[in-house]
């Protein structure tokens, strides 16, 4: 049984939101968005004791007093052995689960969708044993139809009205059902025996976790991994050997005293009244029974230390290192319970490279999960965890930027849904296929933390408007604006796609490519000819073809104002285009940034060749002033964001 959908309403930043959930869920966004509110929510649900739960301070801003606070979870996957630990609330042939829990002014409660047959649900209204006795007595009575044997206890009540639910599942209906005992409020816990829910708060230090208590990741390791049945029976045979042996050196010791003892005050109580004897014997006090305890210690060199006395860094790692093997040694109840691992900035205090190792870590203990029994979720600042095959699994979270209640904005994005938006003429259906992963591999795993985005064909295009960037003091870091090289202007619009949405702002530049068969053409070496050069220049003439439509199907795509194959140069609200490529526009417009290029190439400070880093510099350092359309660019790209 795993986590299919969770819907959350009024609570602390979330006024409402509806979320999927896949093996991996991955949610990224800006700060304050809800990313962390989303899995202490289900912690809530789950974990959440009713005594020290939920405030007033808890419920969203822009809820009237008195407002409610609700967690559902729909839960799918589910196997007979979970339908035998729901009972009706997961009869045969329901493919999901729904429960939900609720908290007003301080009322705590679970509910859950149930199929039952009504009139029985009227009878477990009642909450007396007697009350609820004689409504199945009156119910039995006046409907003989039902077949309803006698019950003489309200355990037997519910027995008969569940054993008559299972016979006769067509006449029943779905029903919401108050139920505390999934999270073992009344002692039983349904829930539990599934799902074990793990958070990993950005603030959990490892010392917190390695106590040896049910609730810790070393507890849950140790109670999954170890199995103390057998030394705690002999501790507690030895405890009873114990008891024994101080029994009987006690009564050896204390035995003759005693009984004169009790002898003597038995003749002096016969003074004052007859009938009775007074006896004194010892007593032994009851002792603890014995329990096997585990602590962890840190081993560096030949100091052995407390985790306490680690730094940061290998204090998460361990934490991490616990919930894999957790995830991947444990003893599944049954074969059956799921591992949910919640975790809060799992980069948090790790260096690069062992960030990307921990976002391995968590794709694999998915991936190797005895019977898939794991489940994921993370939320994330750090490109590193997105999984570039997997960007399906991507769960982006927004504000609208109400300045009294801002409402939270959950975006997804599926393979199907980037086929049925783009036209095909432009990107077909197997180039979707092909091409997502990689984008996402390469340059795209950052415009998902970005609040708006400029494409660019190529690194140099991305260089020289950084350059242009800086050297106006624009601080598109601080405005969450991203410049991403989509590689090529085939990518555009794909990448485009992609961002939109997921609720990221983009602003597309690229190269209307118009003098490129010219150039085409003078490269073809005169010594060919004939059928040779033929070839080459019909080669030459579809590509032209090729780029005609590219443009215009691109223009169109980006709701530009008119299809034309060859644009002239301009800075529109939504996308740039060059009429030839960036570079043309540059020695044109601004021949400063080609002297800039040779005298850092010629210094040794600049590299040769379409060098980035030099490109970079030159736009930053050159002078003069850079093109208006670049200027426009910078200011059409920074209105995405106001």
């Amino acid at each position: 049984m795993k986590i299919k959908r969770v819907r959350i309403e009024n609570f602390r930043c979330l006024h409402k939101v509806d979320i999927a959930f896949d093996a991996i869920t991955c949610f990224v966004g800006p700060t304050g968005a809800g990313k962390s509110t989303v899995l202490r929510g289900l912690d809530w649900f789950f974990n959440g004791e009713k005594e020290t739960g939920l405030s007033t301070e808890d419920v969203h801003s822009a809820v009237e007093e008195g407002g409610r606070i609700i967690v559902e979870v729909e839960f799918d996957g589910l196997t007979d052995a979970d339908r035998a630990a729901l009972g009706r609330y997961a009869p045969e042939g329901a493919e999901t689960v729904s429960i939900w829990r609720t908290w007003e002014d301080g009322d705590d409660k679970i509910t859950g969708k149930a199929f039952a047959y009504g009139p029985f649900e009227r009878v477990r209204l009642h909450t007396t044993a007697t009350e609820l006795r004689n409504a199945y007595k009156e119910l039995r009575e006046s409907d003989p139809s039902l077949g309803l044997s006698p019950a003489g206890s309200k355990a037997a009540a519910e027995a008969a009205m569940t054993a008559w639910e299972s016979l006769h599942r067509d006449r029943l209906t779905e029903t919401e059902v108050e139920a505390t005992h999934f999270f073992g409020f009344a002692g039983q816990s349904k829930l539990a025996e599934l799902i074990d829910f793990v958070f990993v708060s950005a603030d959990l230090r490892a010392y917190e976790e390695a106590d040896d208590s049910k609730a810790t990741a070393l507890g849950r390791i140790l109670e999954h991994s170890v199995d103390r049945t057998a030394v705690n029976k002999r501790l507690a045979d030895i405890d009873e050997s114990a008891h024994q042996a101080r029994q009987e050196a006690q009564a050896a010791e204390y035995g003759e005293p005693l009984g004169r003892l009790s002898a003597a005050l038995s003749r002096g109580l016969a003074e004052f009244t007859t009938g009775r004897d007074i006896v004194v014997t010892p007593t032994v006090q009851p002792q603890r029974a014995a329990r096997t305890g585990f602590q962890i210690t840190v081993r560096d060199g030949a100091a052995q230390t407390s985790v306490h006395r680690q730094g940061h860094g290998f204090q998460r790692a361990l934490i991490i290192a616990a919930l894999k093997y957790l995830a991947l040694q444990r003893r599944p109840e049954g074969g059956t319970r799921t591992l949910c691992l919640a975790i809060e900035e799992p980069e948090l205090y790790q260096h690069p490279p062992q960030a990307r190792t921990f976002a391995e870590v968590l794709r694999a203990l998915v991936d190797e999960s005895p019977a898939g029994l794991t489940q994921v979720m993370y939320a994330t600042h750090n490109p590193v965890f997105i999984e570039p095959r997997s960007y399906h699994e991507i769960r982006r979270l927004s504000c609208d930027g109400a300045e009294e209640h801002p409402v939270t904005k959950v975006w997804q994005v599926s393979e199907p849904e980037l086929i049925q938006v783009l036209p095909e003429e432009l990107v077909s259906e197997g180039a979707v296929r092909r091409k997502v992963g990689i984008l996402c591999a390469e340059n795209l795993a950052e415009g998902f933390f970005a609040r708006a985005v400029v494409l660019v064909e190529g690194v140099t295009d991305r260089a020289v408007i950084l350059g242009c960037s800086e050297r106006e003091r624009r601080n598109w870091g601080a405005q969450g604006i991203s410049v991403i090289n989509a590689g090529g202007k085939g990518n555009i619009a794909l990448c485009h796609a992609i961002l939109n949405a997921m609720g990221v702002s983009c602003y597309a530049v690229f190269d209307g490519d118009a003098g490129k068969r010219e150039r085409s053409l003078g490269n073809i070496q005169p010594s060919i000819v004939g059928e040779e050069r033929a070839k080459k220049e019909r080669a030459i003439e579809d590509e032209y073809r090729r780029d005609a439509g590219e443009n215009a199907n691109l223009l169109g795509y980006l709701g530009a104002s008119s299809r034309v194959p060859w644009p002239t140069t301009e800075s529109a609200a939504g996308h740039a285009v060059f009429e030839d490529h960036l570079e043309a526009l540059l020695a044109e417009s601004w021949p400063a940034w080609g002297r800039r290029v040779r005298e850092l190439i010629d210094s040794g400070e600049g590299f040769p060749a379409k060098n980035a880093a030099t490109y970079r510099e030159a736009a930053r350092t050159a002078d003069g002033e850079p093109p208006f359309v670049l200027l426009a660019l910078l200011e059409n790209a920074a209105a995405l964001v106001k």
